[in-house]
């Protein structure tokens, strides 16, 4: 008898070591990162779906939706993916943008939505997001423009030449990131995109809280981090609200 338990003993303890093995060697499997941003003129704000339309049953109220002028982060999506992005006021389920996206292990994307309800259009963008070492109180800004059927327009610090930042930047076309000083001297940056050729004035940003201290009632959400600033809307209308500022912070 006793010999008995002892081989259930063994076998036992063999199960066990072996079922310690396998979640030992688990490796996890990952995920990209992808972002949003709705700069499609005349949305009040898209519904997102990742299994293209609506056949599967999944109804509005549990998908997300994204506001214009603002951005979405998502991480939990990687390999071939069907994007249907739809309307507000969608009735039919018929999408605006259906989109086949490949979103590779541990990549970083961004896929700007730009142009109008009636004419929609679209960047997409794979990241390398540059490190900002914390000791030297930087951050990292680039400019896009996605003002569909703008001319070339350029980027400036306000109180420098035209062109100070982004000599030209046509439509779709996305700079490279630059650092620029964050510590304790800097409170804000404001930039400026004009028409290239005419030199006027199209929208501004101003990214400010540059040097707040970081307690809880003045946080610095600036230093040590990258941002792209976007030139939206189409052209002719107020400069007022045409530009948008998207934290890239959240995909790192």
């Amino acid at each position: 008898m006793q010999k008995i338990y002892l081989l259930l003993f063994v076998a036992l303890l063999s199960l066990g070591i072996a079922s310690c093995k396998k979640r030992l060697s688990f490796t996890p499997s990952g995920t990209s990162s992808f972002t949003i941003v709705n700069g499609l003129s005349g949305s009040d704000y898209l519904y997102t779906n990742f299994n293209g339309d609506k056949s599967n049953d999944q109804y509005y109220v549990s998908m997300r939706m994204i506001n214009y002028g603002y951005s979405r982060f998502f991480n939990s999506y990687i390999g071939q993916q069907d994007l249907g992005l739809y309307p507000a006021t969608d009735t039919n389920g018929k999408a605006l943008l259906r989109l086949g996206l490949d979103l590779e292990l541990n990549s970083i994307h961004t896929l700007f939505l730009t142009g109008t309800i009636q004419d929609p259009d679209y960047v997409l963008t794979t990241d390398q997001l540059p490190h900002q070492p914390p000791a030297d109180s930087t951050m990292g800004l680039r400019f896009i423009n996605i003002s569909k059927g703008s001319d070339p327009v350029s980027v400036n610090l306000a109180g420098q030449a035209n062109g100070s930042e982004v000599g030209e930047l046509p439509y779709k076309s996305v700079s490279a990131f630059k650092t620029y000083k964050a510590g304790l001297a800097v409170s804000s940056y404001t930039f400026e995109f004009r028409d290239k050729a005419s030199g006027t004035l199209l929208g501004s940003c101003v990214v400010d809280g540059i040097n707040n201290d970081g307690s809880i009632n003045a946080p610095n959400i600036r230093r040590g981090r990258n941002y792209t600033i976007a030139l939206m809307a189409v052209p002719g209308g107020s400069a007022a609200g045409r530009v948008l500022i998207i934290d890239e912070a959240a995909q790192i």
